[in-house]
């Protein structure tokens, strides 16, 4: 496993949320209306507002960051790693779980 600090980890970040992850959004919502949530209540789990969430939902953003991705995740429970791969899990600040 790479060890990535700094600007290292930052770039690495850039370059990863290029990735284009098909269904996502899709699962997102399902995820989150399994979990009975608002929009705005996942965004609030998520530390984002719910009108931004709804766009990662609705796949109407490009360019999302892969910490903002790890965060809509983990605001309704869904597993990253089930559709971007179990690298995911060894991201510093992504794949533990905050508490």
């Amino acid at each position: 496993m790479v060890n990535l600090k700094g600007r290292a980890n930052r770039d690495v970040m850039r370059i990863i949320v290029e990735l284009e992850v098909e269904g996502l959004g899709k699962a997102l919502k399902q995820a989150r209306e399994a979990a009975s949530l608002s929009v705005a209540a996942a965004g609030e789990r998520a530390g984002m507002s719910g009108a931004n969430f709804n766009r990662i939902e609705n796949e109407e953003t490009k360019g999302v960051p892969l910490e903002t991705l790890a965060r809509a995740a983990r605001a309704v429970g869904l597993d990253l790693s089930i559709y971007i791969g179990d690298w995911i899990k060894s991201v510093p600040g992504i794949g533990e779980k905050r508490r």
